[in-house]
């Protein structure tokens, strides 16, 4: 796929490159808010060009930043005063940027803050889970727009049940009285084996030879990311919650299944192909249960939400009292009804998330003498357990894990609330917007 920096880069004839340009405006739809105010086609020149690059780079850099001083994108993108005082300007002026409160100085007067403008670009994200899809619509400054819509959604292996999922976003769309016209781009969490670069999901809607982010891409006539819901987990941390600042940590997410995300030397590790982290299918257990990913003793068999309903359904079946019963009656078993009958002090749930946390804390040992990270958060549905577990996991640390190593490493618990992911999904695109246009990736 091209974009304008590879025209740049490639250097064609200027017929040549005006054709591909107006070509693109006329296909790409992610090609339709910024680059339109940024650059006149009918005046394209390499002139033009350069200095698009430059607001682009420009653009990235506040990002990045969040808010940025003038000598700060001095000292980022190398430019002189001149340039980045003229470039600043138009941006100010076309309502790219915004000027905020003034930041802190050590002496004289305080420098001006910018910012990307709010609602410069309109993310849908959505938050695929086991059970559920949550949908919002949020901008680059992490402003709802639209509140979150939840809906019930069982997320299958199998192809065939994409067209479900294809309805949720139109519902909303819908009930908002929204078009794909007005959004920037659809960015989506899902777990699963999700690649970093094709955004093909390996193990959910999957057959071989199919790319879901494409194919999204090409349904809705929208540029659309996907990534795993661990990586989002962890830019959430990163960017809002306790690993501001923080080189090396980790965040282990706990919902139905148990997943690991990974900051090294202050950037998320990804691997390869982004296929960090599988926490939950190393082995743990000899002749354990068979795992979904057809492998036994996965630790997800032993710690995860699902584990917890399996073992809760068979205790209740086999009559032991408890009130997760009255959670939800007829009504299929969740990891919500134990959380919340462990948080009405519920002694059979309050047993299970210990004992939950007990394995979960032998995991987090052997993790601590793998990475040696100075902080471990704590994230997803179980962080409301936090005084259930934190007991038992920090026991099992003492235990598994050698002392110098576990005293330099401190366990938190996330304090994001329900909009951190969706805000780190719009993070998300916005960075890959930039990336793609300036061919980072």
């Amino acid at each position: 796929m091209f974009n304008f920096i590879e025209l740049i880069l490639t250097k064609p004839s200027q017929n040549l490159v005006l054709k591909i340009y107006h070509n693109l405006f006329k296909t790409q739809t992610s090609m339709k808010f910024i680059e339109k105010l940024l650059i006149n086609p009918s005046e394209l020149s390499k002139k033009t060009a350069k200095s698009a690059r430059k607001k682009f780079f420009l653009l990235k850099a506040v990002y990045d930043l969040d808010k940025a001083s003038v000598n700060d994108l001095m000292k980022r993108l190398a430019l002189s005063f001149p340039t980045l005082n003229n470039l600043m300007v138009e941006l100010v002026d076309k309502k790219y940027l915004t000027q905020h409160e003034r930041g802190e100085s050590l002496g004289g007067r305080k420098p001006n803050l910018y910012q990307l403008s709010d609602k410069l670009f309109k993310v849908l994200t959505v938050e695929l889970n086991r059970k559920s899809a949550r949908i919002s619509l949020v901008d680059n400054n992490s402003n709802i727009i639209i509140d979150s819509n939840y809906y019930p959604f069982e997320l299958s292996t199998d192809l065939r049940e994409l067209p479900a999922f294809l309805m949720l976003i139109r519902k909303f769309l819908k009930d908002h009285k929204l078009l794909m016209e007005q959004i920037s781009g659809l960015s989506i969490s899902m777990p699963g084996l999700v690649d970093r670069y094709t955004g093909e999901n390996f193990t959910y809607f999957y057959e071989p030879g199919f790319n879901l982010e494409k194919h999204l891409t090409r349904e809705f006539n929208i540029n659309t990311k996907i990534i795993n819901d661990a990586k989002v987990a962890t830019l959430a941390e990163q960017f809002y919650g306790k690993l501001k600042f923080k080189k090396d940590a980790l965040v282990i997410r706990l919902d139905w299944g148990i997943s690991l995300g990974i900051i090294s030397n202050g950037s998320i590790y990804y691997g390869k192909n982004g296929f960090s982290g599988e926490m939950g299918h190393i082995s743990f257990a000899d002749d354990g249960e068979l795992c979904y990913c057809g492998k036994r003793g996965c630790l997800e068999t032993l710690v995860s939400g699902n584990a917890l309903v399996n073992k809760a359904t068979k205790d209740i079946d086999l009559g032991i009292p408890t009130l997760i019963v009255s959670k939800y009656e007829n009504k299929q078993l969740t990891p919500d009804h134990i959380i919340q009958s462990a948080l009405d002090g519920d002694q059979y749930a309050i047993q299970l998330i210990s004992e939950l946390g007990s394995k979960l804390g032998r995991a987090i040992a052997h993790f601590m003498q793998v990475f040696n990270p100075e902080t471990i958060v704590l994230s997803g549905s179980f962080a409301r357990t936090s005084m259930l577990m934190i007991t038992p996991i920090q026991q099992q640390i003492q235990t598994y894990s050698m002392s110098k190593i576990a005293s330099g490493c401190s366990l938190q618990v996330s304090t994001l609330g329900d909009n951190g992911q969706a805000f780190a999904l719009a993070r998300h695109f916005v960075n890959c917007y930039f990336e793609d246009r300036l061919g980072m990736n």
